[in-house]
């Protein structure tokens, strides 16, 4: 019996090895200094090449996703997101974490947390993209 539990436990040690964030990858950081820059140039055409559609939103009476059509006719939809230069300045150089929780919003996508407002990228595609939108304060 304790050659088993030893056998479980050494089993258990070694998934827990393979169960670690994955890299960050390949052009994150790039593509959200990219992302704030469209912002800072109102370049709301480029911005919206930049997010992997329909967007997903987590906030207080806000519609559970951005759609490309409504974004194309109206970027307040979502930009509404994006706050202010401090907030643009978290998302374009604040700590990336990997949102590694099944059960959490945005799981598999690094997410900036700027004071409770959290912006996702991940890759989609081949690309990384905006992936998603949560205020964690409300």
């Amino acid at each position: 019996m304790k050659r088993i539990i030893l056998a479980a436990l050494a089993a258990s040690m070694t998934t827990a090895a393979f169960a670690a964030d994955p890299p960050k990858p390949a052009g994150l950081d790039a593509a959200r200094k990219a992302f704030v820059a469209a912002v800072k140039a109102k370049d709301w055409k480029g911005l919206g090449e930049m997010v992997s559609w329909p967007m997903p939103v987590e906030a207080y009476e806000t519609p559970p996703k951005v759609e490309k059509a409504a974004y194309l006719k109206d970027h307040t939809k979502f930009t509404m997101f994006l706050g202010d230069d401090a907030v643009l300045k978290c998302i374009g150089g604040d700590k990336a974490e990997y949102q590694g929780d099944k059960s959490q919003f945005g799981f598999g996508s690094w997410v900036i947390d700027c004071n409770g407002n959290e912006y996702f990228f991940g890759v989609k595609g081949g690309k990384v993209l905006f992936t998603g939108y949560q205020n964690i304060n409300e």
